[in-house]
């Protein structure tokens, strides 16, 4: 049988599960407003590659949310055909289709490649 102090000491020698460090993003939201007129949205703003891969084709995805929180549409918009290099920014002006009775919204990324892209600065932002 053990005495408390053995079985401290067998304790503190198990391994001990390495913490995860947080995913580094791959882009970071740097800037974001939108506008309503006629029936579409349009959405100013600027992204920056913040990973260490380059991004071929940056698509944005806009998950359009009602006043409770309800998600009510998705778009994707596509914002550089070109490949993005690490630390570049890029400046976008791109218009959607409006959603009625959504208020906010998210942002979500991708690749032209489908990979789905670590974001900062996912939002919710206020639907103008």
């Amino acid at each position: 049988m053990l005495n408390r102090r053995s079985f401290l000491t067998a304790v503190a020698a198990l391994p001990q599960k390495k913490q995860r460090s947080a995913r580094k993003t791959d882009i970071e939201v740097l800037r974001l407003t939108s506008s309503r007129q006629e029936g579409k949205i349009t959405y100013e703003g600027s992204v920056k590659v913040t990973g260490e891969k380059p991004v071929q084709g940056l698509l944005l995805q806009f998950e359009f949310l009602e006043s409770r929180g309800v998600l009510l549409s998705q778009q994707k918009i596509q914002i550089e055909d070109a490949t993005l290099a690490p630390g570049e920014e890029k400046p976008f002006l791109v218009q959607g289709s409006d959603v009625p009775r959504a208020v906010r919204f998210r942002v979500s990324a991708y690749d032209s490649g489908g990979r789905d892209l670590s974001v900062a600065g996912v939002g919710p932002y206020p639907l103008d």
